[in-house]
């Protein structure tokens, strides 16, 4: 019985959850909570155009090791943000090596912890989710690999 209501919450929470599409106002993600490796809380700004979301720590390392060869404000210049899902990671994992690290970037990363936000952005194993964004809205859904295919991405 217990797992019947368990199965049953997943799918009335995996059903509620609103997929990003094209055209979909950027401001869904605004019902997640995001937040910095120093615990300060973050909105998507509004004149974002490229939002970069890693899934998994090999993706995240790629985008972090390019980000970390750029100067600080090189995201906010280039009007994008980072957003790392990290909700797979142990939390002592987190806590005592992940976040430490993260703390020395000069970039800014936006974390998000919470299950859902997976589902709600289109994503392929391996690969760097790329969300183009004009005018609040999302004008383009693309997966990338590598450093060079981010730079590119970045400074379009």
């Amino acid at each position: 019985m217990n797992k019947f209501l368990l199965l049953l919450s997943l799918s009335f929470v995996a059903l509620s959850a609103k997929m990003v599409t094209l055209n979909s106002d950027i401001s869904l993600l605004d019902k997640y909570k995001f937040e910095t490796p120093h615990a300060r809380p973050m909105k998507i700004p509004h004149k974002t155009k490229l939002v970069i979301v890693a899934f998994e720590k090999d993706t995240g390392a790629t985008v972090n090791d390019y980000l970390n060869s750029k100067g600080k404000y090189y995201l906010q210049k280039n009007q994008a943000i980072f957003i790392a899902d990290i909700h797979k990671m142990p939390s002592v994992i987190t806590r005592m090596f992940a976040l430490p690290k993260m703390k020395k970037y000069k970039h800014l990363i936006y974390l998000h912890y919470g299950e859902n936000f997976q589902g709600s952005i289109p994503n392929k194993d391996d690969e760097i989710t790329l969300l183009r964004v004009q005018n609040r809205k999302v004008v383009g859904i693309t997966y990338i690999r590598s450093k060079k295919e981010l730079q590119a991405a970045i400074e379009k």
